[in-house]
């Protein structure tokens, strides 16, 4: 490991995980290596929060068409987020709270919260789409099977971010409403500021 790996102390076990939790991150400019369960212990209790169940909640009930999400990811990505709709997700409350949460650690970056179609419900900074049902962070753990089939989080491949400039990896944890899973939470961790146990 070189001078910018950073490493998590892992304190108890998660489902699923087990001895797993040792995750690796190989990008161009060095190995990273932390222990993902603290991260994601984090991030599912931001998930499990009232205001944002009920948020995806409300998000779902409204079902937006398939035509109507893609029209407007078109706008979206075309206008770089500069439109009235992206607006007001960033300027909701639930997008206030993601944006407090954030802020409580220094290796939190982003989050985007979606509802049941992969769309953008709630964001502390503007994303560079509207749709994130196409992506992995969505498709890898998003699952209306009860019980789901797919694992209960997803850490992506890190890279280099230019709009946080950190290299940034993306955790993913399903947002539930009981045993129901009804959206997804992704957060943009900078590997960089990650606890190391010499700090």
């Amino acid at each position: 490991m070189d001078k910018y790996s950073a490493k998590f102390e892992c304190k108890g076990q998660l489902p699923r995980f087990g001895l797993l939790l040792i995750v690796l991150f190989l990008a161009s400019s060095g190995a990273y290596a932390f222990c993902a369960g603290t991260l994601i212990k984090e991030i599912k209790a931001i998930a499990a929060s009232p205001e944002v169940i009920e948020t995806v909640k409300a998000a779902n009930s409204r079902q937006l068409s398939k035509a109507q999400i893609m029209e407007l990811d078109r706008k979206w990505i075309k206008l770089k987020g500069r439109l009235p709709e992206a607006e007001q997700i960033k300027g909701s409350k639930v997008s206030a709270l993601l944006s407090q949460e954030m802020n409580r650690q220094s290796y939190f970056k982003e989050a985007i919260l979606t509802g049941n179609q992969g769309e953008t419900v709630a964001m502390n900074i503007v994303t560079s789409d509207y749709w994130q049902g196409d992506e992995e962070k969505f498709t890898a753990i998003f699952d209306t099977n009860l019980p789901s089939r797919k694992p209960d989080s997803h850490i992506s491949r890190a890279r280099w971010d230019d709009s946080t400039k950190a290299m940034i990896a993306q955790v993913s944890v399903p947002v539930y409403d009981g045993e129901n899973m009804i959206g997804t939470l992704t957060v943009g961790v900078d590997l960089k500021r990650v606890p190391h146990p010499n700090h």
